[in-house]
C-alpha cells in the first residue's frame, strides 16, 4: 500500500502547479522537455522556484516519513523513496511527463542518510559555484554520498546515529548509484526540442 502512496505523492507536479498558478504557464513546453524547479525560475521567479523546491523536497520527505512510521522494513522504505523519484520523473497527473528528480532525491537521501546527504550537497554546492554546471555538481554530490556510505557500512564501526532507517541495509550502499541511473534513463528519454516558443510572464 505504501509503495503505490508513494508514487501519487511523488507525481503531484509542482512545478506544473506553481507555474500555472503564476501567470497560467503550460511549464511542459519547454524547449529542454524538462518539467522542472529550473524552468519555473526561468519563467516564473525566484520565489515560485524555491515553492516547487520545497514542495519536491517535501513530498519526497513525506513518502519516507510514511513507511517510516507504519514500520515498514528498511527495503520497503528505501523502495519508497524509489517509488516518489518514479512519481517525479514519469508523472501519472502529466501523462508520465515529468523532471530528472534531482530536488526529490535529495529529499529522499536527507531521509533515509542525513548527515552524508547534507556534506555531499555541500560539496555539491562548492562545485556548482566554481563550476556553473548543475549537473556535474549534482553527480559530485551523489558520489561523495555514496563514498561515504560506503565506508560507513564496511569500516566495521558501527555508524553514529545519522541515518533515518535503522538498521541501515546493504540496499543502502548502492541507493545513490541507483538514483543517477534512474537520472540517466529519464535524460535519455527527455527530448529536446529547438526552437520551441515558450511564454514567460
Amino acid at each position: 500500500m505504501v509503495l503505490p502512496l508513494a508514487y501519487l505523492l511523488g507525481s503531484v507536479p509542482s512545478a506544473y502547479l506553481i507555474a500555472r498558478l503564476n501567470g497560467g504557464l503550460d511549464i511542459r513546453d519547454e524547449p529542454d522537455g524538462k518539467i522542472s524547479a529550473a524552468a519555473v525560475y526561468r519563467r516564473v521567479g525566484l520565489i515560485s522556484f524555491l515553492s516547487v523546491v520545497f514542495l519536491d523536497i517535501g513530498k519526497a520527505i513525506l513518502a519516507v516519513m510514511i513507511s517510516q512510521w507504519i514500520k515498514a522494513p528498511p527495503e520497503i522504505v528505501l523502495l519508497t523513496g524509489i517509488c516518489a523519484i518514479a512519481g517525479h520523473q514519469w508523472s501519472i497527473f502529466l501523462r508520465f511527463q515529468g523532471g530528472l528528480g534531482a530536488t526529490t532525491i535529495g529529499g529522499v537521501l536527507v531521509s533515509v542518510a542525513t548527515v552524508p546527504t547534507v556534506i555531499g550537497a555541500s560539496i555539491a554546492a562548492v562545485v556548482l559555484w566554481r563550476t556553473r554546471n548543475s549537473t556535474f555538481s549534482f553527480v559530485i554530490g551523489v558520489v561523495t554520498i555514496f563514498v561515504i556510505i560506503f565506508a560507513m557500512q564496511y569500516s566495521h564501526v558501527d555508524p553514529p546515529p545519522i541515518f533515518l532507517v535503522f538498521p541501515p541495509p546493504p540496499l543502502l550502499v548502492v541507493y545513490p548509484i541507483l538514483m543517477l541511473v534512474m537520472m540517466a534513463i529519464k535524460a535519455l528519454q527527455i527530448k529536446y526540442r529547438p526552437g520551441t516558443t515558450i511564454k514567460t510572464r
